[in-house]
């Protein structure tokens, strides 16, 4: 029997545009993801492309996490992901639940569900200065495939976790 999910990761909507605004205003996300108004919540809301999320922790937001299907966003660095893979953007916004281990398990929990849901390869692509988003990747299952190269939109390490195969004689 599975446990239960520690956390409840539902559909943004247009009531939670002031928190991932308050979000992303903090220090600790703004080092990472940039000005907020250069691509506000309510233009990323418009965009059909983006599957964004928050996750709660008994009831209280505090994080946010946005995947897409990365060929959708071609040219992009992780092109070479078979067809149906992902790519992912998170944070965890509440500063004082920051350091606890929140980032990897929420994002291992979220990737679980892509996987049971058929998608074959998640790649994540954190900053190379940001040594603990990407520690959090690693101990979420990611497995450091290249980098640093230079994007469209940053300087990125490449991570990627792919769904397990099916051990031979279980097909």
């Amino acid at each position: 029997m599975d446990a239960q999910p520690l956390y409840r990761i539902r559909e943004v909507d247009e009531t939670d545009a002031a928190q991932i605004n308050t979000w992303r205003a903090l220090p600790h996300v703004r080092r990472w993801w940039g000005d907020p108004t250069l691509e506000p919540i309510s233009e990323t809301l418009r965009d059909p492309r983006l599957a964004l999320w928050i996750v709660e922790l008994a009831e209280q937001p505090l994080a946010f996490i946005q995947d897409y299907a990365v060929h959708d966003w071609s040219p992009h660095h992780f092109d070479y992901l078979p067809m149906g893979a992902r790519g992912m953007d998170v944070y965890v916004g509440d500063p004082s639940l920051l350091g606890l281990g929140h980032g990897s398990r929420l994002l291992r929990q979220h990737v679980d569900q892509l996987f049971r849901s058929g998608v074959p390869a998640v790649g994540i692509d954190p900053h190379p200065d940001n040594s603990p988003a990407r520690r959090a990747f690693e101990k979420a299952g990611f497995v450091l495939t290249g980098g640093p190269v230079v994007s469209r939109w940053n300087r990125a390490m490449l991570m990627e976790r792919h769904a397990a195969l099916p051990a031979v004689g279980d097909q």
